[in-house]
């Protein structure tokens, strides 16, 4: 392995200090470690390089998931799942979701530094965290408090790099110092389980400093000065270091990864109930559900939120909206989001009846909460937020957004948005060269509802971790170690009431007492309302499904769409529309095969190892 890994080093050349940054010491430029760490100022603009948005040196979205979300091929990762499908016909289904990975895609993910990958940005990451803390005692300007403050988001940083590298490639080597020419480069390669208990220490480390140097939270609590507007909202504080020290031990807990059966889960349980008794001492709190889209655009900051990634761009320009958003004018590339029928049904009625299969349908039109010709009435408030739909309205839109076939006109109808002309919907089963939507839907999770072309440029955010997630990570390990009426780590809180809060947010009912009588039947649930409440956020379902082990099963479904034709009102037909689920095309359905597990590394590096055992490929 030690080519791979000096090759890796060699990514972290020196640079100038434009912009007051500098990656590495190089003689060449007259540096010596003092000069860059002895004072505080140039230290932590060292340091704060793996906060660097895209603007930064060679593209490394360092620190963020969004990289990987929204890679620059101009497809997210949920597309290459059941949950969606990209509108463009590219390396999305062709490679990714059909398993049958080309080598310059997977170099897209992990090295190809004109990209947006995770390898190079992860181990960037981990350099500057290693060399921060190594040279720590170089700093002799400092107080007490920026001193642990540098080193907490040090060891945040070191474990979140790990665990993004983890999650998407499986175990890697624990990379606990700065390795330099003369260092040992032939690291062991540590099991998943491994590599989640030792980024779980570090995050637990990173909290301790954090908590020493008063940075539980970067702004001030509810009611305090600095509320929301602190100056490094985008850097990590203790009760981020406490939720992410939850979510590494519930992956460790998680089938796929799993090594001591029950004591893991109960450990995982104990962690989440830590961060939520952090969360809530430190003031934060589920923010009402008419603030709910406030987590995703609108506002740099919410007090549910822990910790995030802002962008404020046109629609046009941003990564993450043309990933996301409706189809656009200016945006040629864009590949969009559009939800497949499989993944809408996972949104259940209003008065909590699921609607997942056949089965769930009937009975939901049995009790007069669904129908079949009228399916977008009265459903859990979330899929009004999340998806685009046929009929939808927004303050931008004259009259309702159109994705519905006229046979009369023989003619898809444009949508008015913002004075401009949009289209939504296109012949089925045609191959768009932009994102257009082969299954009848769009992701609206972080799209406003105006038009791109004419839009103003506003603040999106991705949230790394939020206080909802913590709830249903308690409410997951809890339920798996002690069963649904379970507790954990002193909160007087079950599984089943952790869940409730989400849902009593989102103004939902309880779970029905039908799916809480076993840890079994209550496990189904707590999944659907993950993949509801994380929708299309965070690359939380890709993980989810591969963590659980269900990804076998649900990504060889049959990805189905929502085809609607217009037809005249009648009592068959109340809203003058026909619905029919139809198969997507063919060439869009996803498979499933176990090396799609984790994500392989190119051969032009893996031949280069002689130790390291390379993930199986993807063919």
């Amino acid at each position: 392995m030690d080519k791979i890994l000096k090759r890796w080093g060699t990514l972290l050349l020196a640079l100038t200090l434009t912009g007051c940054h500098y990656l590495d010491v190089s003689p060449d430029l007259g540096l010596t470690d003092e000069d860059v760490f002895s004072t505080y100022k140039n230290f932590k603009a060292y340091f704060d390089y793996v906060f660097a948005d895209e603007s930064g040196v060679q593209n490394l979205r360092n620190g963020y998931p969004l990289f990987v979300d929204c890679n620059d091929r101009r497809y997210a990762l949920v597309t290459t799942t059941d949950a969606a499908d990209c509108g463009r016909l590219l390396r999305a289904q062709q490679q990714v979701k059909s398993c049958n990975l080309a080598q310059d895609t997977m170099n897209d993910f992990t090295f190809d530094q004109s990209r947006r990958p995770i390898v190079s940005a992860m181990l960037t990451c981990i350099r500057i965290a290693n060399k921060t803390l190594e040279n720590i005692d170089l700093l002799t300007n400092a107080t007490t408090a920026q001193r642990n403050d540098l080193l907490g988001q040090a060891y945040f940083v070191r474990a979140y790099a790990h665990f993004a590298l983890c999650r998407f490639c499986g175990g890697m080597p624990y990379i606990d110092k700065a390795l330099g020419a003369d260092d040992e480069w032939d690291l062991p390669r540590l099991s998943s389980y491994e590599t989640y208990v030792r980024c779980a220490e570090d995050f637990y480390t990173a909290y301790t400093c954090l908590e020493k140097a008063g940075k539980m939270r970067r702004d001030g609590k509810p009611g305090e000065a600095g509320h929301l507007t602190g100056s490094e909202m985008d850097h990590p504080g203790g009760c981020a270091a406490l939720g992410m020290r939850a979510r590494a031990l519930l992956y460790a807990a998680s089938p796929l990864s799993n090594q001591r059966g029950i004591p893991d889960w109960e450990e995982a349980a104990d962690a989440a109930a830590l961060a939520i008794a952090k969360a809530r001492e430190w003031g934060y709190d589920l923010v009402p559900f008419e603030e709910y889209t406030n987590l995703f655009y609108g506002k740099k900051a919410n007090n549910e939120t822990l910790f995030q990634y802002n962008q404020s761009v046109k629609i046009t320009s941003s990564i993450m909206l043309s990933m996301y958003g409706f189809p656009m004018t200016a945006a040629t590339n864009s590949g969009g989001t559009m939800p497949t029928q499989n993944f809408v049904d996972r949104f259940e009625t209003a008065d909590g009846r699921p609607l997942r299969t056949e089965a769930e349908r009937a009975e939901a039109v049995a009790a007069g909460s669904y129908a079949d010709q009228d399916p977008y009435t009265g459903r859990d408030p979330r899929f009004y937020v999340d998806i685009v739909y046929d009929g939808m309205t927004s303050r931008y839109v004259t009259g309702t957004i159109n994705i519905y076939y006229d046979p009369y006109l023989s003619a898809w109808p444009t949508t008015s948005i913002s004075g401009q002309v949009a289209n939504f919907g296109m012949s089925w089963g045609t191959q768009p060269a932009r994102g257009y939507s082969c299954t009848g839907y769009y992701c609206g999770k972080y799209w406003r509802g105006d038009h791109g072309k004419a839009a103003s440029a506003y603040v999106t955010a991705d949230p790394i971790v939020r206080l909802a997630e913590l709830y249903l990570d308690y409410a997951e390990a809890v339920n798996e170690a002690y069963g649904p009426g379970g507790t954990a780590g002193g909160l007087s809180l079950t599984a089943v009431q952790a869940v409730d809060l989400v849902r009593e947010r989102a103004q939902m009912p309880p779970v029905r007492d039908r799916y809480t009588a076993s840890a079994d039947a209550f496990r189904e649930r707590i999944h659907n309302e993950r993949d509801v409440e994380l929708a299309y956020e965070g690359n939380h379902y890709y993980f989810d499904i591969r963590r659980w082990k269900e990804a076998p099963t649900c990504m060889k479904e049959t990805l189905m769409g929502m085809y609607i034709e217009k037809v005249d009102v009648s009592e068959t037909y109340p809203r003058g529309r026909r619905y029919e689920r139809r198969a997507i095309p063919s060439d869009r359905q996803a498979t499933w095969k176990d090396a799609m597990y984790w994500w392989p590394i190119p051969d032009a590096q893996a031949n280069t190892m002689k130790h390291f055992v390379n993930n199986d490929p993807w063919m």
